[in-house]
Protein backbone atom coordinates (compact mmCIF):
# COMPACT_ATOMS: atom_id res chain seq x y z
CA UNK A 1 0.00 0.00 0.00
CA UNK A 2 2.76 2.26 0.57
CA UNK A 3 3.92 2.30 -3.30
CA UNK A 4 0.26 2.79 -4.06
CA UNK A 5 -0.05 5.85 -1.68
CA UNK A 6 3.65 7.21 -2.97
CA UNK A 7 1.98 8.00 -6.57
CA UNK A 8 -1.69 7.56 -6.39
CA UNK A 9 -4.08 9.79 -4.02
CA UNK A 10 -5.37 8.27 -0.58
CA UNK A 11 -9.45 8.61 -1.76
CA UNK A 12 -8.29 6.60 -4.74
CA UNK A 13 -7.28 4.32 -2.64
CA UNK A 14 -9.83 1.35 -1.89
CA UNK A 15 -8.80 -1.16 1.17
CA UNK A 16 -11.22 -4.29 1.62
CA UNK A 17 -11.84 -7.36 3.57
CA UNK A 18 -13.44 -9.91 1.18
CA UNK A 19 -14.61 -12.17 4.06
CA UNK A 20 -12.72 -14.72 5.00
CA UNK A 21 -8.68 -14.06 4.74
CA UNK A 22 -7.67 -12.10 1.74
CA UNK A 23 -8.13 -8.13 1.27
CA UNK A 24 -8.54 -6.40 -2.17
CA UNK A 25 -6.34 -3.70 -2.61
CA UNK A 26 -7.73 -1.23 -5.21
CA UNK A 27 -7.14 2.04 -7.10
CA UNK A 28 -10.04 3.86 -9.09
CA UNK A 29 -9.69 3.71 -12.94
CA UNK A 30 -11.00 7.45 -13.60
CA UNK A 31 -7.93 8.33 -11.19
CA UNK A 32 -5.39 6.90 -13.11
CA UNK A 33 -6.91 7.42 -16.46
CA UNK A 34 -7.66 3.62 -17.46
CA UNK A 35 -10.07 2.80 -20.49
CA UNK A 36 -11.45 -0.15 -21.18
CA UNK A 37 -10.15 -3.14 -22.55
CA UNK A 38 -9.85 -6.74 -23.25
CA UNK A 39 -6.13 -6.87 -22.23
CA UNK A 40 -7.17 -5.52 -18.51
CA UNK A 41 -6.28 -8.30 -17.09
CA UNK A 42 -2.91 -9.17 -18.57
CA UNK A 43 -1.98 -4.82 -17.64
CA UNK A 44 -3.27 -5.70 -13.85
CA UNK A 45 -1.56 -8.66 -13.26
CA UNK A 46 1.58 -7.62 -15.11
CA UNK A 47 1.66 -4.61 -12.79
CA UNK A 48 1.06 -6.50 -9.18
CA UNK A 49 4.23 -8.96 -10.47
CA UNK A 50 6.20 -5.87 -10.85
CA UNK A 51 5.15 -4.42 -7.33
CA UNK A 52 5.46 -8.09 -5.61
CA UNK A 53 8.97 -8.25 -6.95
CA UNK A 54 9.60 -4.48 -6.04
CA UNK A 55 8.73 -5.51 -2.72
CA UNK A 56 10.35 -8.87 -2.58
CA UNK A 57 6.77 -9.94 -1.07
CA UNK A 58 5.02 -13.21 -1.58
CA UNK A 59 1.57 -12.17 -0.79
CA UNK A 60 0.03 -10.86 -3.59
CA UNK A 61 -1.70 -13.29 -5.31
CA UNK A 62 -1.14 -13.19 -9.38
CA UNK A 63 -4.01 -15.51 -9.73
CA UNK A 64 -6.80 -13.28 -9.43
CA UNK A 65 -5.89 -11.81 -12.21
CA UNK A 66 -7.08 -14.82 -14.88
CA UNK A 67 -9.34 -13.66 -17.25
CA UNK A 68 -12.64 -15.13 -16.23
CA UNK A 69 -11.69 -14.40 -12.65
CA UNK A 70 -14.84 -13.65 -10.44
CA UNK A 71 -14.16 -10.92 -8.28
CA UNK A 72 -16.29 -9.98 -5.15
CA UNK A 73 -18.34 -6.98 -4.96
CA UNK A 74 -18.50 -5.06 -1.79
CA UNK A 75 -21.12 -6.04 0.39
CA UNK A 76 -21.75 -9.69 -0.73
CA UNK A 77 -21.29 -12.79 1.82
CA UNK A 78 -18.85 -15.24 2.15
CA UNK A 79 -20.19 -18.87 1.51
CA UNK A 80 -18.07 -20.06 3.78
CA UNK A 81 -17.05 -18.06 6.62
CA UNK A 82 -20.79 -15.96 6.55
CA UNK A 83 -18.69 -12.58 6.96
CA UNK A 84 -19.51 -9.68 4.43
CA UNK A 85 -16.64 -8.10 2.15
CA UNK A 86 -16.26 -5.33 3.63
CA UNK A 87 -14.58 -1.48 3.11
CA UNK A 88 -12.46 -1.00 5.89
CA UNK A 89 -9.41 2.26 6.19
CA UNK A 90 -5.75 2.16 6.59
CA UNK A 91 -6.54 2.29 10.80
CA UNK A 92 -8.87 -0.27 10.93
CA UNK A 93 -6.57 -2.89 8.81
CA UNK A 94 -3.52 -1.72 11.47
CA UNK A 95 -5.71 -2.52 14.16
CA UNK A 96 -5.93 -6.84 13.84
CA UNK A 97 -7.92 -8.94 11.86
CA UNK A 98 -10.27 -9.24 15.11
CA UNK A 99 -11.16 -5.63 14.34
CA UNK A 100 -11.67 -6.06 11.11
CA UNK A 101 -13.78 -9.72 11.57
CA UNK A 102 -16.34 -7.71 13.73
CA UNK A 103 -16.55 -5.05 11.16
CA UNK A 104 -17.54 -7.67 8.57
CA UNK A 105 -20.32 -9.18 10.36
CA UNK A 106 -22.59 -7.46 8.92
CA UNK A 107 -23.16 -5.83 5.23
CA UNK A 108 -21.91 -1.83 5.77
CA UNK A 109 -23.09 1.29 3.49
CA UNK A 110 -20.66 2.08 0.72
CA UNK A 111 -21.28 5.42 -1.13
CA UNK A 112 -19.25 5.31 -4.20
CA UNK A 113 -17.31 8.85 -4.76
CA UNK A 114 -15.82 9.67 -8.55
CA UNK A 115 -12.31 10.29 -8.31
CA UNK A 116 -11.45 12.87 -10.48
CA UNK A 117 -8.29 11.66 -13.11
CA UNK A 118 -4.82 12.44 -11.78
CA UNK A 119 -1.88 13.42 -14.41
CA UNK A 120 0.65 11.45 -11.50
CA UNK A 121 -1.51 8.44 -11.01
CA UNK A 122 -2.05 8.36 -15.31
CA UNK A 123 2.72 8.31 -15.34
CA UNK A 124 2.82 6.15 -12.91
CA UNK A 125 0.74 3.81 -14.52
CA UNK A 126 1.58 4.27 -17.83
CA UNK A 127 5.29 3.49 -17.15
CA UNK A 128 4.15 -0.14 -16.11
CA UNK A 129 2.28 -0.53 -19.56
CA UNK A 130 5.23 0.72 -21.56
CA UNK A 131 7.36 -1.77 -19.59
CA UNK A 132 5.08 -4.77 -20.67
CA UNK A 133 5.26 -3.82 -24.03
CA UNK A 134 8.74 -3.80 -24.51
CA UNK A 135 9.64 -6.60 -23.01
CA UNK A 136 6.77 -8.37 -25.73
CA UNK A 137 8.84 -6.19 -28.34
CA UNK A 138 12.13 -8.15 -26.98
CA UNK A 139 10.90 -11.60 -27.22
CA UNK A 140 10.25 -11.02 -31.31
CA UNK A 141 12.52 -13.08 -33.56
CA UNK A 142 13.99 -10.27 -35.20
CA UNK A 143 15.83 -12.94 -36.87
CA UNK A 144 13.36 -13.78 -38.89
CA UNK A 145 13.30 -10.17 -40.87
CA UNK A 146 16.84 -10.19 -41.71
CA UNK A 147 16.71 -13.63 -42.21
CA UNK A 148 13.97 -12.84 -45.00
CA UNK A 149 14.84 -9.04 -46.23
CA UNK A 150 18.39 -9.75 -45.77
CA UNK A 151 20.17 -6.17 -45.34
CA UNK A 152 20.73 -4.40 -48.91
CA UNK A 153 18.17 -1.81 -47.92
CA UNK A 154 19.32 -0.85 -43.92
CA UNK A 155 19.61 2.11 -42.68
CA UNK A 156 20.09 4.04 -39.61
CA UNK A 157 17.90 5.90 -37.55
CA UNK A 158 18.58 9.53 -38.20
CA UNK A 159 17.98 11.62 -35.82
CA UNK A 160 19.10 14.65 -37.59
CA UNK A 161 15.53 14.84 -39.89
CA UNK A 162 12.94 16.88 -38.87
CA UNK A 163 9.57 17.14 -39.42
CA UNK A 164 7.88 20.65 -40.41
CA UNK A 165 4.10 21.05 -40.01
CA UNK A 166 2.04 21.52 -43.19
CA UNK A 167 -1.52 22.17 -41.83
CA UNK A 168 -2.46 24.13 -45.02
CA UNK A 169 -1.54 20.90 -47.29
CA UNK A 170 -3.65 18.37 -44.30
CA UNK A 171 -6.54 20.51 -44.72
CA UNK A 172 -7.12 20.54 -49.02
CA UNK A 173 -5.69 16.81 -49.46
CA UNK A 174 -7.23 14.86 -46.49
CA UNK A 175 -11.01 15.35 -46.55
CA UNK A 176 -11.31 13.24 -43.13
CA UNK A 177 -9.19 15.83 -41.46
CA UNK A 178 -11.10 19.04 -42.86
CA UNK A 179 -14.57 17.09 -41.49
CA UNK A 180 -13.16 16.58 -37.86
CA UNK A 181 -11.97 19.79 -37.62
CA UNK A 182 -15.75 21.82 -38.74
CA UNK A 183 -17.65 18.54 -36.90
CA UNK A 184 -15.39 19.60 -33.22
CA UNK A 185 -16.00 23.52 -34.01
CA UNK A 186 -19.93 22.96 -35.12
CA UNK A 187 -21.09 20.29 -32.63
CA UNK A 188 -18.45 20.17 -29.91
CA UNK A 189 -17.81 16.53 -29.79
CA UNK A 190 -15.46 14.14 -31.29
CA UNK A 191 -16.21 10.21 -31.40
CA UNK A 192 -13.35 8.21 -29.46
CA UNK A 193 -12.16 7.09 -33.12
CA UNK A 194 -11.76 10.72 -34.50
CA UNK A 195 -9.34 11.89 -31.54
CA UNK A 196 -7.54 8.72 -32.26
CA UNK A 197 -7.10 9.82 -35.65
CA UNK A 198 -6.16 13.50 -34.84
CA UNK A 199 -3.64 12.46 -31.98
CA UNK A 200 -2.23 9.83 -34.55
CA UNK A 201 -1.22 12.66 -37.04
CA UNK A 202 -0.56 15.84 -34.57
CA UNK A 203 2.19 14.89 -32.23
CA UNK A 204 5.07 14.96 -34.43
CA UNK A 205 5.82 18.92 -33.66
CA UNK A 206 5.28 21.52 -31.36
CA UNK A 207 2.92 23.59 -34.30
CA UNK A 208 0.62 20.10 -34.58
CA UNK A 209 0.29 19.26 -30.91
CA UNK A 210 -0.96 23.06 -30.42
CA UNK A 211 -3.37 22.55 -33.17
CA UNK A 212 -4.45 19.43 -31.78
CA UNK A 213 -5.43 20.91 -28.44
CA UNK A 214 -7.01 23.97 -30.26
CA UNK A 215 -9.37 21.15 -32.23
CA UNK A 216 -10.02 19.21 -29.29
CA UNK A 217 -10.55 22.02 -26.82
CA UNK A 218 -13.61 22.70 -28.65
CA UNK A 219 -14.99 19.58 -27.46
CA UNK A 220 -17.46 20.20 -24.39
CA UNK A 221 -15.15 17.37 -22.68
CA UNK A 222 -12.36 18.81 -23.07
CA UNK A 223 -9.50 18.31 -19.86
CA UNK A 224 -5.77 19.83 -21.02
CA UNK A 225 -4.22 17.73 -18.76
CA UNK A 226 -6.01 14.55 -19.63
CA UNK A 227 -5.88 15.46 -23.70
CA UNK A 228 -1.84 16.10 -22.83
CA UNK A 229 -1.65 12.42 -20.83
CA UNK A 230 -2.75 10.99 -23.50
CA UNK A 231 -0.99 12.90 -26.39
CA UNK A 232 2.00 12.35 -23.79
CA UNK A 233 1.16 8.33 -24.22
CA UNK A 234 0.95 8.43 -27.47
CA UNK A 235 4.29 9.54 -28.48
CA UNK A 236 5.81 7.59 -25.75
CA UNK A 237 4.82 4.71 -27.31
CA UNK A 238 5.83 6.13 -30.98
CA UNK A 239 9.47 6.92 -29.75
CA UNK A 240 9.44 3.19 -28.19
CA UNK A 241 8.48 1.67 -30.74
CA UNK A 242 5.57 -0.21 -29.22
CA UNK A 243 2.49 1.44 -30.92
CA UNK A 244 1.54 5.04 -31.24
CA UNK A 245 1.72 4.56 -35.46
CA UNK A 246 -0.44 7.12 -37.58
CA UNK A 247 -3.70 6.30 -38.80
CA UNK A 248 -3.41 4.59 -42.42
CA UNK A 249 -6.40 5.59 -44.42
CA UNK A 250 -7.53 1.74 -44.62
CA UNK A 251 -7.99 1.76 -40.43
CA UNK A 252 -9.52 5.20 -40.39
CA UNK A 253 -12.21 3.77 -43.14
CA UNK A 254 -12.45 0.68 -41.33
CA UNK A 255 -13.87 2.64 -38.14
CA UNK A 256 -15.74 5.13 -39.89
CA UNK A 257 -13.60 7.74 -40.00
CA UNK A 258 -12.29 8.00 -42.99
CA UNK A 259 -13.39 9.88 -46.35
CA UNK A 260 -13.80 6.36 -48.10
CA UNK A 261 -12.37 7.15 -51.11
CA UNK A 262 -8.64 7.11 -50.47
CA UNK A 263 -6.09 6.33 -54.35
CA UNK A 264 -3.20 7.12 -52.69
CA UNK A 265 -0.16 5.21 -53.64
CA UNK A 266 1.03 2.86 -51.68
CA UNK A 267 4.71 2.72 -50.24
CA UNK A 268 6.86 0.11 -49.16
CA UNK A 269 7.11 -0.81 -45.39
CA UNK A 270 9.81 -0.15 -43.10
CA UNK A 271 10.47 -2.34 -39.77
CA UNK A 272 12.64 -1.12 -37.26
CA UNK A 273 15.07 -3.71 -35.79
CA UNK A 274 17.13 -2.34 -32.81
CA UNK A 275 18.25 1.22 -34.23
CA UNK A 276 17.97 0.32 -37.91
CA UNK A 277 15.39 -0.17 -40.05
CA UNK A 278 14.94 -2.45 -42.94
CA UNK A 279 12.86 -1.99 -46.22
CA UNK A 280 10.52 -4.88 -47.14
CA UNK A 281 9.02 -5.65 -50.03
CA UNK A 282 5.64 -5.35 -48.34
CA UNK A 283 3.73 -2.62 -49.34
CA UNK A 284 1.89 -0.11 -46.11
CA UNK A 285 -1.72 1.57 -46.45
CA UNK A 286 -1.12 4.80 -47.30
CA UNK A 287 -1.71 7.28 -44.29
CA UNK A 288 -2.63 11.19 -44.42
CA UNK A 289 0.31 12.21 -42.35
CA UNK A 290 2.45 12.41 -45.73
CA UNK A 291 0.15 15.77 -46.17
CA UNK A 292 0.97 16.82 -42.74
CA UNK A 293 4.37 17.50 -42.51
CA UNK A 294 7.31 17.81 -45.11
CA UNK A 295 10.66 16.54 -43.85
CA UNK A 296 14.49 19.06 -43.68
CA UNK A 297 17.63 17.47 -43.30
CA UNK A 298 19.99 19.65 -40.41
CA UNK A 299 22.14 20.61 -43.59
CA UNK A 300 19.34 21.81 -45.62
CA UNK A 301 18.54 23.91 -42.17
CA UNK A 302 21.56 25.47 -42.06
CA UNK A 303 21.65 26.51 -46.10
CA UNK A 304 18.53 28.06 -45.92
CA UNK A 305 19.12 30.02 -42.51
CA UNK A 306 22.56 30.71 -44.32
CA UNK A 307 20.48 32.46 -47.46
CA UNK A 308 18.75 34.68 -45.30
CA UNK A 309 21.18 36.34 -43.31
CA UNK A 310 23.04 37.33 -46.77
Amino acid sequence: MVTLYKNVPEEAVKIYFTGKKGFHIECEASCLGISPSNTLHEQFKFIAAQIKKELSTSTIDLAVYDLRRMWRLVGTKHQDTKLYKTLISYDDFSRGIEHIFGMAQEPSAFDYKDVPFNYKSNEWYREYSYLMEEEKERSKDYLFYFNKYGTQRLRLKNENVKKIFQPDSLFKNCPAFKRMYEEAKEKHDLDHESRLFLCSILTYTEDAIKLLHEILSQCQDYNFEKSSAHINDWIKRRNLGIGGRPYTCERANSVGVGCGNCNLEKKRKWIKVGEKYIETNDKSSPSPIRFAYKSKNEKEDKNERNKKSR
